[in-house]
């Protein structure tokens, strides 16, 4: 069976897993993650934000029914109390380091 890439993970593909993670851990607080990682909820925050989601259980039901694609996007699909315990008090300096990121690489590009 032949593989075609998702818009979303040529939208992901900008972000370079390796520095996302880089990122993530210069800036991670608190205890350490058992069993999710930043990825899997940049990935989940980012399809609800193109979706257009708004709540923990319509992000996590759209993710339901997109599952099999996770795996191709090196994701994992994540509980709603997963997914809140992640969020809760995490500080934005991990996303505000990748916009700055990506902003200097696309300014690099043009």
């Amino acid at each position: 069976m032949a593989h075609c890439n998702t818009i979303f993970s040529q939208i992901l593909k900008p972000v370079p897993r390796h520095e996302f993670e880089t990122l993530a851990k210069r800036h991670h607080s608190g205890r350490s993650f058992r069993t999710a990682s930043r990825w899997p909820q940049f990935v989940t925050l980012a399809m609800a934000q193109l979706a257009g989601r708004n709540s923990l259980r319509d992000i996590v039901d759209n993710l339901s029914a997109q599952a099999h694609r996770l795996y191709h996007l090196g994701s994992a699909k994540l509980s709603r109390s997963n997914l809140s315990r992640i969020n809760d008090g995490k500080p934005y300096a991990l996303y505000e380091a990748l916009f700055g990121k990506l902003l200097s690489h696309c300014q690099g590009v043009g």
